[in-house]
């Protein structure tokens, strides 16, 4: 054994390592698979995944610096091809590939950051249809974002003055394209709504690529136009163009000029279409006094106004004989009525105590009280009663007196 090689474990990864980095082929490749395991730390900013195939695995790691330039968000299961170099990690002896960049294997790192945003965005509802206001019928006051300088501004303001010579035309200034695009463009927004004097909001450009459009597809625009309080109008590209901005929006323009047409009434349209309802309200009001002069004259026709004195004789007559009827019926009812009103009276007066004194009866009482006399055990012997009669009274001194039925006797 030649202990002079013998290597410490530090040695030999050291060893390996510059192997693996002195290696040209090794110091910058393209490797495609699969994601898995990823894990990225907020803290750090680092990322760790693998990546494999149907034959074989490798560890990944990429750092805070690379992995913020990203244009899209690595998922699990997801094919990539990723560049980077091949390296040790002394700790753990594991080879990994450092990654340095990272794409989607068979779409656009863009295209996909558009997808995965607006899975995102729509998640959150922005682009649901409960959302969108409905413009204004007749607008009079038009901000527009865009730039100055470009043909989409031009095309809108021909159009307005074409539709709606009063209206006033606000241009919020800024760039449709590169960087500084979407913070200009969500500031302009924010600017108009904040002017409080606007009826709706035109939002837009002219064609281009689909990087030249990319401003209207990011997410600091995308809310900015959902939070407008004054209904927007998207027009980004030509009609085949389609961009977030165009989905959260209340209403989406094919073009630059559609929306034009979409944000103010067409005036001389209004003035034509006023004065053919004109001419329709005049022709109906005029076959409404026809039908009433009609009616006029048919009741003039009629008896009654050639002969008013004939029908108002026959009227007097039924008057009359309505009277009669009346005057009948009043009498009878009244007979009737006195009829029954004597029956009872009679009834009454058979029932009358005077008819009971008239017959021989008299009514005994004590004069002192006023009290009827039922019974010789109510009176005294010497006592002085009331003897009413049926036609006169007279005070009598009681003698004697008997009780029991001593009357039926006498």
């Amino acid at each position: 054994m030649d202990r002079e090689r013998i290597l410490t474990v530090s040695e030999l990864t050291m060893y390996i390592k510059s192997l693996l980095e002195n290696d040209m082929v090794l110091a910058s490749i393209w490797v495609k698979g699969e994601i898995s395991d990823f894990k990225y730390y907020q803290k750090s900013g680092h990322s760790y995944f693998s990546l494999k195939d149907e034959g074989a695995v490798i560890s990944c790691v990429m750092f805070r610096s690379r992995a913020r330039s990203l244009r899209f968000v690595p998922e699990n299961g997801m094919k990539v091809i990723a560049l980077g170099y091949v390296s040790v990690f002394e700790r753990s002896g594991r080879y990994q590939l450092y990654v340095e960049d990272l794409e989607p294997d068979g779409i656009g790192a863009l295209y996909l950051q558009l997808l995965q945003l607006r899975q995102r965005l729509e998640k959150e509802g922005l682009f649901s249809p409960d959302k969108k206001k409905p413009l204004p019928k007749f607008a009079n006051r038009v901000g527009v974002v865009t730039s100055a300088d470009g043909a989409a501004f031009r095309d809108i303001l021909k159009v307005i003055r074409q539709r709606h010579p009063g209206a006033v035309v606000v241009l919020a200034h800024s760039s449709v394209q590169g960087e500084s695009a979407p913070q200009e463009i969500a500031r302009a927004i924010r600017a108009l709504n904040e002017y409080g004097e606007i009826d709706v909001i035109i939002v837009g450009r002219g064609g281009g690529s689909f990087e030249d459009l990319w401003a209207f597809n990011t997410e600091e625009v995308v809310r900015a136009v959902s939070a407008s309080s004054v209904p927007v109008i998207s027009a980004v590209g030509h009609e085949v163009d389609y961009s977030l901005c165009d989905l959260v929006a209340d209403v989406r323009a094919a073009t630059p000029t559609q929306a034009a047409q979409l944000a103010v009434p067409d005036i001389e349209a209004l003035r034509q279409d006023l004065a053919l309802l004109q001419r329709r309200m005049r022709r109906a009001m005029e076959r409404n006094i026809e039908s009433k002069w009609q009616t006029v004259d048919y009741f003039r026709a009629r008896r009654i106004w050639a002969g008013p004195d004939g029908l108002l004789q026959h009227q007097r007559l039924r008057v009359g004989e309505l009277r009669e009827r009346l005057l009948k019926a009043a009498k009878s009812d009244i007979d009737l009525r006195r009829h029954g009103l004597e029956s009872i009276s009679g009834r009454l007066d058979a029932l009358s105590p005077l008819r009971v004194l008239e017959r021989g009866y008299a009514v005994v009482r004590k004069p002192e009280a006023g009290e009827v006399v039922k019974g010789v055990e109510k009176v005294r012997i010497g006592e002085l009663l009331e003897i009413i009669l049926s036609e006169g009274r007279m005070t009598v001194e009681v003698k004697t007196k008997e009780q029991g039925e001593g009357w039926k006797k006498s």
